[in-house]
């Protein structure tokens, strides 16, 4: 994210980056997801009833872009970014999932739900046309 990217941009990242959390954890399972992305666009979260593994959780929490490896949605990564890679690790810990599978699986799933990720980007940003 630049120094000086308009609301409108900063709003249109963070949507994205919100919708591939919901979109992928909608495919894993969860529930009753909602996104929400500020006025400024500087921040945005989702939440939803999630009751799968661990490891589907850091696919859930990697799919909004904070990956170490796939670097396709770098440029798009709101400052929540970090936070989402700092908890991925922490679940994957004592897991048999590595985090790169973990990195791989959630872009594979971004790049299948694509559509329906603009969709729901566009749905938290009010904007249905």
């Amino acid at each position: 994210m630049g120094l000086f990217d308009s609301t409108a941009a900063r709003r249109r990242r963070t949507a994205h980056h919100e919708a591939r959390h919901i979109v992928v954890a909608r495919h894993l399972g969860a529930t009753d997801l909602e996104g929400h992305v500020s006025p400024d666009g500087a921040s945005g979260y989702f939440t939803g009833d999630f009751d799968g593994s661990r490891e589907q959780e850091a696919v859930i929490l990697l799919a909004g872009g904070g990956t170490t490896s796939n670097r396709a949605h770098a440029d798009t990564l709101p400052h929540g970014g970090d936070s989402d890679l700092t908890q991925a690790r922490r679940l994957l810990a004592d897991s048999d999932m590595t985090m790169r599978d973990a990195e791989r699986e959630a872009a594979r799933m971004v790049r299948r739900h694509a559509d329906e990720i603009s969709r729901a980007a566009q749905d938290l940003l009010g904007d249905t046309s």
